[in-house]
C-alpha cells in the first residue's frame, strides 16, 4: 500500500546491466518513496519521516520525524546538504537544514517531484513545473502535462525530463515548451519517479505496478 505503516517496504540494489544485486538491501520500511544521496548517506522518505542509510553498510543510521507529515513523496538534496521533501497530502514542501525541520513552501495543489539546483528549487505540482528562488518566490516554468506529474531530472541548463504517474514522460524546456516523449496510458503502465545517468544519457523509469524498471536512451 502507498501509505501503509506495515514495515513491508524495502530498497533493492540493481546493477546498470539490469541484474538484481540485492533485492532486500534495506528492509523494514513503510512504503519508501523519494531517494536522495548526499556524501555516503542515502536519504529516503518513509511516509512521515526521513530515514538515513549508510550506503557502505546498508544500515539505517538516523530517522528524522516530520511533524504533521502525512504522505512524503519526493525529496532532493542541495549541494550544501539541505533536504527538501514534498508532502502530497499536506500540499507542502518541508525543509530539513542542520537537523531542523520547517515548512519551506505550502498551499500547492498536490506537489510531488522536487529538484534543488543552485539557489533554486523546482517543484512539480499537478501538471505544472514551478521554480522557487532563494526568496521563495514561485514562477511557472511549464504547464499542460498530465496532472499526476511525478519525477523530475535535469538534462541540461535549459532542459528537464518529467514523468507522470498517469503514464507519460515529457521533455520540458525552461522557455515553457513541453514535448511528450512517451505515452503508456493505453497500456495502463504507471510511471513513477525517475533517475538519470548524465554521462550515458539514460533515463531509468520504474513502471510501478508492472514491477519493472525500463531504461531509455536520450538522443
Amino acid at each position: 500500500m502507498p501509505a501503509a505503516k506495515d514495515g513491508k517496504g524495502s530498497i533493492s540494489k540493481v546493477g546498470l546491466d539490469g541484474k538484481i544485486i540485492n533485492r532486500d538491501w534495506v528492509t523494514g520500511l513503510n512504503a519508501p518513496k523519494g531517494l536522495g544521496l548526499y556524501k555516503n548517506t542515502l536519504w529516503v522518505n518513509n511516509i512521515d519521516e526521513l530515514v538515513a542509510i549508510d550506503i557502505k553498510t546498508g544500515t539505517i543510521t538516523q530517522r528524522v520525524k516530520i511533524e504533521g507529515a502525512k504522505f512524503l513523496n519526493d525529496l532532493t538534496i542541495s549541494k550544501k546538504g539541505v533536504i527538501y521533501t514534498s508532502d502530497s497530502d499536506m500540499k507542502k514542501v518541508f525543509q530539513v537544514k542542520d537537523g531542523n525541520v520547517s515548512t519551506y513552501l505550502e498551499n500547492f495543489r498536490r506537489p510531488n517531484g522536487v529538484l534543488a539546483i543552485g539557489k533554486d528549487l523546482y517543484i512539480l505540482d499537478s501538471g505544472k513545473l514551478l521554480k522557487a528562488n532563494s526568496d521563495k518566490q514561485l514562477t511557472t516554468i511549464a504547464e499542460g502535462m498530465l496532472g499526476s506529474t511525478d519525477g523530475i531530472e535535469r538534462v541540461s541548463a535549459t532542459e528537464f525530463i518529467v514523468s507522470s504517474w498517469g503514464g507519460a514522460v515529457y521533455h520540458v524546456q525552461t522557455n515553457g515548451t513541453v514535448h511528450q516523449l512517451l505515452d503508456t496510458q493505453a497500456l495502463k503502465i504507471n510511471l513513477a519517479d525517475i533517475g538519470y545517468d548524465a554521462k550515458k544519457r539514460i533515463i531509468y523509469v520504474p513502471t510501478f505496478n508492472k514491477h519493472t524498471v525500463v531504461a531509455y536512451e536520450l538522443r
